[in-house]
């Protein structure tokens, strides 16, 4: 069964570079999260018996101390010295590597000297997805799916809806990462509210410790 598994892999990864060759970071891969960043016989990526972290995975990663959340767009931009994130993986290995969210929050949010609310109103799922364009990495790409924040801007009366999607990397290592850089487009909300926001935040992951991205 572990030299079916690898074959398989091995022939997956080896399509996904003929197909997708300089278009891309991320491609239909098997991906696990691992306690090691180990590698195959042919240098592939590949996590399997003690290294890896099982069904269930609790990730748990704070804002960096002394950084801040940024929210760019509409009224101003809105930074936030508080975060985090924190999901539980539904499999061990899977294209990709899905995880229920169970808390994304933020706290002592601002534009400028006004309090803003930030808050999540439907956490939603990430997916992690080994990055393997144009090298194999250690690393993932992070997507969240149906996951929706509210940003309420007190006193404007502005509240507005936006859906995070293709949202940032996971960096693999002893002490690992998680850089949030994305585009937000927005689904709900009134006129003053733009069409999407640019929001950037520098995650460390403290749990599962360490962390690599593997297949």
């Amino acid at each position: 069964m572990k030299h079916l598994k690898i074959l398989g892999l091995a022939v997956l990864a080896a399509a996904a570079l003929m197909s997708f060759i300089g278009t891309g970071t991320a491609s239909a891969t098997f991906t696990s999260l691992c306690k090691a960043p180990t590698t195959n016989e042919a240098g592939l990526p590949i996590c399997e018996g003690e290294h890896l972290w099982p069904a269930g995975t609790r990730i748990h990663a704070e804002l960096q101390v002394g950084s801040r959340l940024s929210i760019a767009g509409g009224p101003g931009v809105v930074e936030c010295p508080q975060s985090t994130l924190e999901a539980f993986t539904e499999q061990e290995t899977e294209i990709p590597l899905g995880a229920n969210v169970t808390v994304f929050n933020f706290g002592g949010c601002k534009n400028g000297a006004e309090e803003v609310e930030v808050k999540t109103i439907n956490p939603g799922t990430l997916d992690i997805e080994i990055i393997d364009l144009p090298n194999w990495t250690h690393n993932g790409t992070l997507t969240f799916t149906r996951t929706e924040v509210t940003v309420l801007f007190k006193k404007l009366g502005v509240h507005c809806i936006f859906a995070p999607g293709d949202t940032g990397t996971l960096t693999g290592g002893p002490m690992a990462t998680i850089d949030l850089q994305g585009n937000w487009p927005r689904v709900a909300g009134g006129m003053l509210c733009p069409p999407s926001v640019n929001v950037t935040g520098f995650y460390t992951v403290t749990s599962p410790e360490p962390l690599w991205v593997d297949m």
